[in-house]
């Protein structure tokens, strides 16, 4: 392909930071970060848009209008966007804003970018990582698709400008990045091509693009970070409670690769949480890898059955009927979720749900 064309390619994918474009509330990355770290007992939430107490759960992500209440003997920790952590008190109602306090929303960064939900096609080495994502280090591992056939696959990274032209041969399907380290102030592109023809470039509409956290992000990010160890030090919490935080807080920052490794470490052990399956969907789909989001939606959704978590069964059907491919199967699991806001009485989630349902039919 010549450069030229490449640059095109390039400029396209910058345009669609900056361009309109929808992004889901389950992609939106949380801009208040106040979630409960730790849970025992008969503890139950009531968000504002809802009609009643619903069971809480480990991981939920709490707004200053929610609230908690514990029955008595039960206990609940709340890890606050305000460097807290809240021991709920039992036996009574209270206000997240009450413990938490109420901190607005911060400014979040930018993030209308969106990637196609269908399925990347399994004969081309689609990119795998690092795809729609900001990242923490100027020497990421490039990870692909293996294709059928192929025994070696030519590796090549650009920039914008094409100011940085780095190439390489190798027969695996990722390899660290050993070129000129890269800049925070460039979006970046990895093409993979293998000795049979196929090109990650056969992958049409997706937002492949990549870009380093510039200084002042990371300052900030590396304060957080110290925040959140810090109050698990005050109170000593689960490597879930840890590594969810972690997730939550990469989100914020647009570190979908980040956070999806983190994410997938724990899915490997074998976590039996809800919201680590469901937000490491929403990461897959955000990326535009659809055909990876359906495993751990499917997965929260089967945990969120388990223990009667209404809500977190509607953000799993909610998920995996925006990366269903067949139209009829996708309205379905969209009406369940409906139907299951429904019961919980958050009129708007209703709406909004029926609006994704009018659009596919």
């Amino acid at each position: 392909m010549s450069a030229t064309l490449r640059l095109k390619i390039l400029a396209g994918v910058i345009l669609s930071f900056i361009g309109p474009g929808f992004v889901s509330p389950a992609w939106a990355n949380p801009t208040v970060l106040n979630f409960i770290s730790d849970i025992k007992g008969d503890v139950r939430l009531k968000r504002s848009e809802w009609n009643d107490y619903q069971k809480a759960n480990f991981g939920d992500l709490l707004h200053p209008s929610d609230q908690l209440e514990l029955s008595a003997g039960a206990s609940a920790t709340v890890m606050c966007d305000n460097s807290r952590v809240w021991v709920v008190p039992a036996g009574k109602e209270s206000l997240v804003s009450d413990g938490c306090g109420s901190r607005q929303p911060r400014e979040r960064r930018p993030n209308n970018r969106r990637s196609p939900s269908r399925a990347p096609n399994e004969t081309i080495p689609y990119i795998i990582s690092p795809r729609n994502t900001t990242l923490v280090t100027n020497r990421p591992i490039l990870r692909w698709n293996a294709v059928p056939g192929a025994t070696r696959y030519t590796v090549l990274v650009q920039d914008a400008g094409l100011t940085l032209d780095w190439k390489t041969e190798t027969s695996n399907t990722e390899i660290d990045y050993s070129g000129p380290p890269l800049q925070p102030d460039s979006y970046y592109l990895v093409t993979v091509e293998t000795n049979t023809g196929k090109s990650s470039e056969e992958e049409q509409g997706a937002d492949l693009s990549f870009t380093l956290l510039d200084a002042q992000s990371a300052e900030s990010l590396k304060t957080e970070v110290a925040q959140l160890k810090q109050q698990l030090k005050q109170q000593p919490l689960t490597q879930e409670a840890e590594g969810l935080g972690l997730a939550y807080l990469y989100q914020r920052y647009d570190l979908n690769a980040k956070a999806i490794e983190l994410l997938e470490g724990l899915v490997k052990q074998e976590t039996q949480i809800v919201a680590v399956y469901q937000l490491l969907g929403d990461l897959y789909q955000q990326v535009g890898l659809s055909q990876q989001a359906k495993s751990p939606y499917l997965q929260a959704l089967e945990l969120a059955k388990q223990t009667e978590n209404v809500e977190g069964q509607a953000k799993a059907q909610v998920g995996l009927g925006q990366v269903e491919g067949k139209k009829t199967e996708a309205i379905e699991w969209l009406t369940q979720a409906q139907t299951n806001y429904q019961t919980l009485g958050d009129q708007s989630k209703v709406e909004e749900v029926q609006q994704w349902i009018k659009d596919l039919q």
